[in-house]
């Protein structure tokens, strides 16, 4: 009964965490709880509470629970990586796509052609967007949830690509090929 009583006595506290280096609160438990399952805090995320002598994982506090009953995330070397190598070489077939978008310029050179510009943008943009965020949605499936691999999935592949590395603890070779592959755009794309 004592056990129950501090599990009770504890999440009826003010609990804090910590948010890029400073202290967030006090909060109720059950708040605690919901930004837990809106990925806003995770297990590893430090808190704290009344009777605790520093600083703890979430996960290892009675906060904790829900995380211990969720099985672990999938090991990163069975995660399938296909989407991130595609990206990852995406640069070039993206080269091709605007200097057909430049030959169509070609048919009228002085005329503005501010469609097929636009055009030339959001393709590719598109695509990127689109291939991220599958492959973020897919990371989350395997247990690896993160706000930030949204939010670059949607703006900025080579940082999707970096974080990814780093949230799976891979070498970030995918990243490195995309800045070789735009290298490489760049020098396809440099008219002779």
């Amino acid at each position: 009964m004592t056990e129950t009583t501090n599990i009770n006595d504890s999440t009826s506290q003010e609990w804090y965490f910590t948010e890029n280096g400073q202290r967030k609160g006090p909060f109720p438990a059950a708040a605690l709880l919901d930004f837990l399952q809106a990925n806003r805090i995770s297990g590893d995320t430090s808190v704290w509470r009344k009777g605790l002598q520093d600083w703890q994982p979430l996960k290892s506090t009675e906060l904790g629970a829900p995380l211990q009953e969720a099985p672990p995330p999938v090991a990163p070397s069975n995660i399938n990586n296909a989407l991130v190598w595609i990206i990852a070489i995406a640069p070039i077939p993206y080269a091709f796509f605007s200097g057909i978008i430049e030959a169509f310029k070609m048919d009228d050179p002085l005329q503005p052609h501010r469609a097929l510009d636009i055009l030339a943008f959001l393709v590719p943009a598109f695509i990127n967007a689109a291939l991220c965020l599958s492959d973020e949605r897919q990371l989350k499936r395997a247990g690896y949830s993160d706000k930030w691999l949204t939010t670059f999935g949607f703006i900025l592949a080579p940082a999707y690509l970096f974080i990814r590395a780093k949230r799976l603890r891979h070498f970030p070779s995918y990243g490195i090929t995309w800045i070789a592959t735009f290298a490489v755009s760049i020098l396809l794309s440099i008219p002779y």
